[in-house]
């Protein structure tokens, strides 16, 4: 009896072996390979004293060393929003637009929002965009038994990678650029030269010629070298 009861049990486990699925394939959801970027958005406060359009040297240093803090660079986006009711906003922006240009930055102006900046303050807003490379290497795919062909689970992670370190402006993995309209003149400007018989003639053989023969008064040549040459 006992001899029968292990026989069903080893007939019963075969039939559920059997029944259960096989382990999932592995798929490529589980390398992602995708650059995150994010954005990021600091505010200081420049302060000013009371009518006066300067900062001071103390407020001068404050935004220096936020600018530092917060490694602007100068593809970021500047904006200086005034105060409420500032009627010396204008002259105010200006001042410190100009000192923000001359180091490289572009800078705009947001309208004031009620409440939002202090009194004789202007709100430096820094606006960026990160990029984060994706969680590489990356080799949770095994080298063994992929019905499906995919490719190994680290490939592309070294591109994306670079690609995450290298982008001047992170900005441009998301929204692309306006290029504007390219100025005509270098392909127009040749045409009209041709049309109206003012090409430049192509510099002769001997044009520009440092070492070799140089030309004879009885226009042959001679070996001697051109003084001066090489040195």
């Amino acid at each position: 009896m006992k001899r029968y009861s292990l026989i069903l049990f080893a007939v019963a486990a075969a039939g559920l072996q059997a029944c259960t699925s096989p382990p999932a394939e592995w798929s490529p959801v589980e390398a992602p390979r995708d650059i995150r970027v994010d954005y990021a958005r600091t505010t200081h406060a420049a302060r000013f004293a009371s009518g006066a359009t300067q900062l001071s040297p103390a407020e001068q240093a404050r935004l220096a060393n936020f600018l530092r803090s917060s490694e602007a660079r100068p593809h970021d986006s500047i904006y200086l929003e005034p105060a409420s009711g500032d009627h010396l906003s204008a002259t105010r922006i200006s001042a410190l637009a100009r000192e923000l240009e001359r180091h490289g930055y572009q800078v705009s102006s947001l309208p004031p929002a009620r409440d939002a900046v202090a009194p004789n303050s202007l709100l430096v807003v820094v606006e960026r965009y990160v990029a984060t490379p994706p969680d590489c290497p990356n080799f949770t795919k095994s080298s063994s038994e992929d019905h499906d062909n995919y490719p190994p689970s680290n490939f592309g992670c070294s591109t994306q990678t670079d690609l995450s370190l290298m982008v001047a402006n992170p900005r441009d993995l998301v929204i692309g650029r306006d290029p504007g309209l390219e100025p005509a003149d270098p392909a127009v400007l040749p045409i009209q030269r041709y049309r109206q018989g003012k090409t430049t003639p192509l510099p002769s053989e001997t044009a520009g010629q440092t070492y070799g023969a140089a030309a004879s008064p009885t226009g042959g040549s001679s070996s001697a070298p051109v003084q001066g040459a090489g040195q």
